[in-house]
């Protein structure tokens, strides 16, 4: 029976994960494909350069209510393992998110993914680690460093006040950092865009 509720954890947030609004919004808007353009990201600071506030605000809102969803749902068929269950699912979102089954497995960074699982998971400590996050987003205008930060913070501040949950911040910090390798490079040479930077669609 654990078996096969785990198997349906993993299926529903991978394939929730797998939606990606930023395509979707891409195509429904401006019938583009938002990987051709700017960073190539399907995530929401792409699309505040590219589409504007209002699409990138829409794609942010859709991406956390994938990681909160899948989280929920791992809570109500896991009941008995909720620690298990919404690890399980976070991964799952994640992966999704990251390579998505309907997009060709080219999907972004799972940021704002990873934020709604957070919020399931350990909510006041995400709301803390968001706030010390932004402190970062005001001073550096980088999105990509708040993210870095952000997924440090909360891997740290998991160790210390809700360890149970070690591993799936550990997930979300490795899989945050590997997925911005490239981010990292640019920040090092100085050609990392800032928040507030256009992209025109051709």
């Amino acid at each position: 029976m654990k078996a096969l509720q785990i198997l349906i954890v993993l299926a529903v947030g991978y394939l929730l994960g797998s939606v990606l609004p930023a395509l979707i919004i891409g195509k429904m808007l401006n019938g583009v494909d938002i990987r051709k353009y700017g960073s190539g990201n399907p995530g929401t600071t792409n699309v505040l350069r590219t589409m504007g506030i209002g699409p990138a605000i829409l794609v942010f809102t859709i991406d956390v209510l994938k990681g909160v969803v899948a989280t929920l749902f791992a809570k109500i068929v896991m009941p008995d393992d909720v620690v298990l269950g919404v690890t399980l699912a976070g991964f799952a979102v994640i992966c999704g998110h990251n390579w998505p089954l309907y997009f060709g497995f080219r999907g972004g960074k799972a940021v704002a993914t990873s934020i709604g699982v957070a919020l399931v998971a350990t909510p006041v400590i995400t709301l803390i680690v968001i706030a010390l996050a932004l402190i970062v987003l005001v001073i550096k205008r980088y999105m990509s460093l708040t993210s870095i930060v952000g997924s440090i913070l909360y891997f740290l501040v998991i160790l210390i006040f809700a360890r149970e949950y070690w591993f799936l911040a550990l997930i979300i910090m490795v899989v945050i950092i590997i997925r911005h390798r490239e981010n990292i490079k640019r920040l090092l040479n100085g050609t990392e865009r800032k928040i507030g930077e256009r992209v025109k669609l051709q």
